[in-house]
C-alpha cells in the first residue's frame, strides 16, 4: 500500500480531535504513550472506536506484557523510536561542546551575588518568629500539663472524702 493509499487517522481524547496521522505515526505514538489505548481513532472523523480495537495498528510489543522480559522489550523499543535524542536534535548543533543558539555556556547557571546581598540574606533576617514559636510551644506544654493535673485531681479528689 502506497503512502497515498494509507488512511489518515484522527485521534480523540476528551473531545479534542488531533490529526491526521499515518498508521506508522499512530503505532509510534502508542509506543511512546502519546496515544493511550483508551483514546479513540477514526479515519473519517464520524465513527470513532477505541484504539484497542485496531489490532493492525497496535505495536506487537504491547500484545503480551505478562512477564518481565516482554516489558523490557517494550522499554527498549520505546527508547529506539523516541526522537528526543541528542544526535537527532537541531541540525545547527554539531557537537555537545559547541553550544547552539539557545544553549547556555558554562556549567553554572547561578548569578554572581554581591556581598551586600549575601549579608542581607543570611544575617539581616528577623528570627523573632523562632522565639515566638518556642515560647508558644512551652506555653502549650504548660497548659496541657495544668489541664491533665486538674483532671487527675478532679478524678481522685472525690474518692479521698
Amino acid at each position: 500500500m502506497t503512502p497515498e493509499q494509507q488512511p489518515a487517522w484522527y485521534t480523540r481524547r476528551q473531545g479534542i480531535i488531533r490529526g491526521p496521522f499515518s498508521s506508522q505515526h499512530i503505532t509510534r505514538y502508542i509506543l511512546l504513550g502519546r496515544i493511550l489505548l483508551s483514546d479513540e481513532l477514526s479515519a473519517d472523523r464520524e465513527t470513532w472506536r477505541c484504539v484497542n480495537n485496531f489490532t493492525e495498528i497496535l505495536p506487537p510489543e504491547l500484545s503480551d506484557l505478562s512477564n518481565w522480559d516482554n516489558y523490557q522489550q517494550l522499554v527498549v523499543t520505546r527508547m529506539l523510536v523516541d526522537e528526543r535524542k541528542r544526535e537527532r536534535r537541531a541540525p545547527q548543533i554539531e557537537s555537545v561542546n559547541s553550544p547552539g543558539p539557545e544553549r547556555r555556556t558554562g556549567s553554572d547557571r547561578r548569578r554572581n551575588n554581591d556581598s551586600e546581598f549575601i549579608t542581607h540574606h543570611f544575617l539581616a533576617r528577623d528570627f523573632s518568629y523562632l522565639a515566638n514559636s518556642a515560647q508558644s510551644r512551652r506555653l502549650r506544654i504548660l497548659l496541657l500539663t495544668l489541664l491533665l493535673a486538674t483532671l487527675l485531681y478532679a478524678w481522685l479528689a472525690p474518692t479521698q472524702r
